[in-house]
């Protein structure tokens, strides 16, 4: 038995042609598709590796920004409180008792010091008696009372 070639102008072969040619250009077309989809996927692969480093990077950057925030308030907080001490501690009031005997002591330490080197123990005995009665000195009266007492002693024990 012989077989004979197919009628290329029979229907049956021309529906079948038109179905190979169908889907060799559907199978192009998706070939094409495909490729483009893939080179999409990849680019876009490569914007989210350089978005996510990027985002590594700020983040990193964001914890290095709070740290240095953090030790810059401390700081900062550190030399406010230390300022606030200082202003408080100089412009605080003082006690009489404190004011009235530093008043004595830069008006008269040094002429008490240079007598009593030079031995005149009585000028300087005589000068606490006069400051006893001075007014500016009434809170610090039993200082003055003792230190002349004490001048008083060391001149009698030292004649």
């Amino acid at each position: 038995m012989e077989t004979r070639p197919p009628d290329p102008e029979h229907p049956d072969v021309k529906a079948l042609r038109q179905a190979l040619a169908d889907a060799q250009f559907a199978a192009e077309k998706a070939k094409s598709e495909w490729s483009t989809m893939y080179d999409q996927h990849k680019t876009l692969r490569e914007e989210q590796r350089i978005l996510l480093h990027d985002y590594e990077q700020l983040r990193l950057q964001k914890g290095g920004f709070g740290f240095k925030m953090l030790l810059l308030a401390g700081f900062l907080g550190t030399v406010v409180a230390l300022m606030g001490c200082f202003v408080y501690l100089k412009l605080k009031p003082k006690d009489a008792h404190v004011q009235a005997f530093e008043h004595f002591q830069n008006k008269h330490l040094m002429e008490y010091q240079l007598a009593i080197s030079n031995g005149q123990l009585e000028s300087v005995e005589q000068s606490l008696r006069d400051e006893l009665d001075n007014p500016d000195y009434r809170e610090i009266k039993p200082e003055l009372t003792f230190v002349r007492q004490m001048i008083t002693t060391t001149r009698r024990h030292c004649k």
